[in-house]
């Protein structure tokens, strides 16, 4: 049977998500024995805290019973956090979960998503997957045009993503660019912030969007806790918005879509997130560090705002994402972002881990 012919016909446009490549994976097709360091996810290199594992493991006793569908305690933590009404508060399986259900909760067939490109590839992904149309506006420099995103905006438009810092290239838009664009828009646009590595951020003109949520009814602001607290592997996110949106988004989630565990270490995680200043403070030097080699050896590296760093070579074909990884390193391709099979995203690691890539990319290019 040909099944896709049964599928629905917007479905062509879709390509599966490719991951960065898992540790187990490369260990077994090229054979090494040795340690292999991956910095290809822009995950956190670091353990969660001691705390964070206790609440994981005291919730296991609790796992033959579902876990409480609207993320009840852990929104309620979050409203206090952030100063604002629990019913503003969203929990999802992830972020991603998040922006598949403002996709399907707003956006109609003959509607249009836009989003800055290259940006995060989930966006173009589950954008297809609903089958309503898109707009990609080119980034300027790295860095997302929000001037031309204006310009770009029809009378179909109903949705905006504005990740603030970029993912892959690391760069941010200020304060002042970001309301300029929010007061040039009809306000029946949702405009969606994606603010995954906001922890990271130095910069002082950064938009303090909950401020923005005060003035703008149309924004929806989104976090994770997969980056700064080490919880990639339990899919906790959340946004904040409007509590009217919130409602919508609650018609259309599935009824546990946030598990026991990860309710449970979200809500760890916030109680001890002013413990991580030093974890932060590292990343933030060593993203400093790596760049200013990564620009001695001749790449282009945008300044970045979060735990990763985008570099762009020059000169001829070098096979650097291959090569690194017959060394154990694995870091990741930026070729689906249309940036050049030879560009790559390496996420920051610990200073040992961030030693030993850069001296395989000085092996591998003194080659």
């Amino acid at each position: 049977m040909d099944f896709k012919k049964l599928m629905q016909p917007h479905l062509k446009n879709v390509r599966p998500y490719v991951p960065g490549k898992p540790i187990e994976e490369l260990r077994r097709e090229r054979n090494i024995e040795g340690e292999i360091i991956k910095l290809a996810s822009n995950e956190n290199p670091y353990q969660p805290l001691d705390e964070i594992k206790r609440a994981i493991s005291e919730e296991l006793d609790n796992i033959n019973r579902y876990p409480n569908s609207g993320s009840h305690y852990l929104s309620l933590e979050l409203s206090e956090k952030h100063g604002l009404e629990q019913g503003q508060i969203f929990v999802g399986n992830g972020s991603n979960e998040i922006i598949e259900l403002l996709v399907r909760a707003f956006v109609k067939p003959d509607e249009n998503v836009m989003y800055p490109y290259p940006s995060f590839i989930a966006y173009p992904l589950i954008v297809h997957q609903a089958g309503v149309g898109e707009l990609k506006v080119p980034l300027s420099d790295y860095i997302l045009d929000l001037e031309a995103m204006r310009s770009a905006v029809n009378q179909k438009t109903k949705m905006v993503f504005i990740c603030n810092p970029n993912n892959p290239t690391g760069t941010y838009v200020p304060e002042g660019d970001v309301v300029a664009f929010l007061m040039g828009i009809r306000e029946d646009i949702i405009v969606v912030f994606d603010e995954a590595y906001y922890e990271y951020v130095t910069a002082e003109d950064y938009p303090d969007s909950k401020k923005l949520l005060e003035r703008f009814k149309n924004i929806v602001i989104l976090r994770t806790f997969s980056k700064v607290h080490s919880l990639s592997g339990v899919r906790a996110g959340y946004a904040m918005a409007d509590a009217e949106l919130v409602t919508i988004l609650h018609m259309v989630r599935q009824p546990f879509n946030v598990n026991r565990l990860a309710q449970a270490a979200a809500r760890a995680a916030l109680r001890h997130s002013d413990d991580l200043g030093t974890r932060i403070d590292e990343n933030n030097s060593e993203r400093s560090r790596i760049a200013d080699d990564l620009r001695e050896l001749g790449f282009t590296v945008p300044d970045s705002q979060t735990n990763f760093l985008l570099a762009v070579p020059e000169g001829p074909d070098r096979n650097i994402v291959d090569r690194l990884m017959d060394l154990g390193i694995i870091v990741r391709s930026a070729a689906p972002w249309g940036l050049g099979v030879e560009s790559f995203r390496v996420s920051i690691g610990t200073p040992a881990e961030n030693d030993r890539f850069l001296e395989g990319l000085r092996d591998v290019l003194s080659r």
